[in-house]
């Protein structure tokens, strides 16, 4: 018979090693009871590496299955969370001027963000308050030193060295700036899928918002799809000829760091509220945890400020994304068969609709010189039946050469029918229209 591998040790024989690994991270309460906030992000960068250890430490020894440990355990992940929020919405702040944003509200919003930050910084130290009393009654000793002020001085933004690199060389960087903003359309579009709120909404009304409507996959979903947006515009476009020709552009890496920095908020948001706030877990810590945190204010930071203004800078960027395509967009005809037997009934022209969708870009039908809106069902449809009265075999498209590359291989392949009408599988290159 095997031997397990885990020794459970008593209570008294973890006292000792969480005395030795806490040390640290209780300093940090002394440094908040004799500093004059506001901390910085390298402050919060400390916080967030020292409460990650201890936390990590806590849970290597399965603390949170224990009830004398539990509600220290929760009160570390719960400063590791705020820390986590504080440090992205302290980078946004430092970062905002450099965004160039077309922001009439920026006032307001960076007021608001100030206002959360000291928010932020008030739970921070009630939750350290909690576990200075929660280490007393667990016999821990209190360290008697703090932490050297001058270890977390900011970094100003303002401060920068000098271009001394040559400008990359233009890689066909049109082409990529359309490619960008026909994916930005695409995240607009699955934001607006998701059904989330984006106006200001009344507290009372958002108690069931997280996780039904809004919660972490959700969010890290949108984050992987704009992170890719802002790598490929900083390996591509970054310090190119066109950006420095197009003032634009730099407002638009900034509509696109923007909503990626306040959804990363959502997403630690949400995970604060579900996983340690409104929760059922373990005894009274949960109510403990709830008497210092209220859900409410964690829901108004998330829904009335986070959420309001990720929507607000989506919805402005997608107006400049519409901007940049209408000038950057290569546009040509081509003259393709039609559907086999059966035309533009409703799953071609549903394909030929997600194409115009996609790329976001003006596309047509032209049939007998008039111009069908190739981005809707109805107008393809009408444009089907002239065809078929009018007994043509081919059809002219006009608009984005991208959608029309799309649309030939789409009818190389039937338009993703058979002869009889069943469902076709379609080439992997047109696999963007299952998404």
């Amino acid at each position: 018979m095997k031997k397990s591998l885990t020794r459970v040790i008593t209570e008294g024989e973890f006292l000792k090693l969480a005395q030795q690994y806490s040390q640290s991270f209780l300093k940090i309460y002394n440094f908040l009871r004799r500093e004059h906030r506001p901390y910085t992000r390298k402050f919060y960068a400390y916080l967030i590496e020292e409460s990650e250890e201890l936390e990590s430490f806590l849970d290597d020894h399965c603390a949170r299955d224990n009830k004398t440990w539990y509600f220290f355990g929760e009160l570390v992940a719960c400063i590791r969370n705020f820390a986590k929020i504080a440090f992205i919405l302290k980078h946004v702040l430092n970062r905002y001027p450099s965004y160039d944003l077309n922001d009439d509200e920026g006032k307001t919003f960076v007021a608001e963000a100030n206002n959360i930050v000291a928010f932020l910084e008030e739970t921070i130290l009630s939750l350290y308050e909690e576990v200075k009393n929660e280490s007393l009654r667990l016999g821990i000793e209190l360290p008697k030193t703090t932490l050297n002020k001058g270890s977390f001085t900011e970094i100003s933004f303002q401060k920068r060295l000098p271009y001394t690199i040559d400008e990359e060389d233009e890689f066909d960087a049109k082409k990529i700036v359309a490619k960008i903003a026909t994916q930005y359309l695409n995240v607009v579009e699955k934001f607006n899928s998701f059904g989330w709120n984006s106006g200001k909404s009344n507290v009372k009304d958002l108690k069931d918002i997280i996780p039904n409507k809004v919660n972490e996959e959700k969010s890290r979903e949108l984050m992987f799809l704009i992170h890719n947006l802002q790598s490929t515009y900083d390996h591509y476009i970054r310090r190119t000829p066109l950006e420095s020709q197009d003032k634009r552009l730099k407002s638009f890496r900034g509509y696109i760091s923007m909503p990626l920095h306040l959804l990363s908020l959502v997403n630690w948001l949400s995970h604060l509220y579900q996983r340690h706030i409104n929760t059922t877990s373990y005894g009274s810590a949960s109510r403990d945890i709830s008497a210092i945190i209220d859900a409410s204010d964690i829901l108004d930071i998330m829904m009335n400020f986070v959420m309001f203004y990720t929507w607000r800078y989506l919805d402005t960027g997608k107006k400049l994304s519409n901007d940049i395509l209408g000038e950057y967009t290569e546009m040509d005809t081509c003259e393709l068969k039609i559907p086999k037997n059966l035309g533009f009934h409703l799953r071609p022209a549903a394909l030929v609709a997600r194409i115009a969708a996609y790329y976001g870009t003006k596309l047509t039908l032209v049939v007998d010189g008039a111009e069908y809106d190739a981005s809707s069902l109805l107008s393809i449809t009408l444009a089907g039946g002239l065809i078929a009265r009018k007994g043509y075999k081919t059809v002219v498209f006009k608009g984005d050469k991208r959608a029309l590359h799309d649309l030939k291989l789409l009818s190389q392949y039937n338009y993703g029918e058979d002869e009889k009408g069943n469902q076709a599988i379609l080439p992997p290159e047109l696999s963007h229209l299952w998404t």
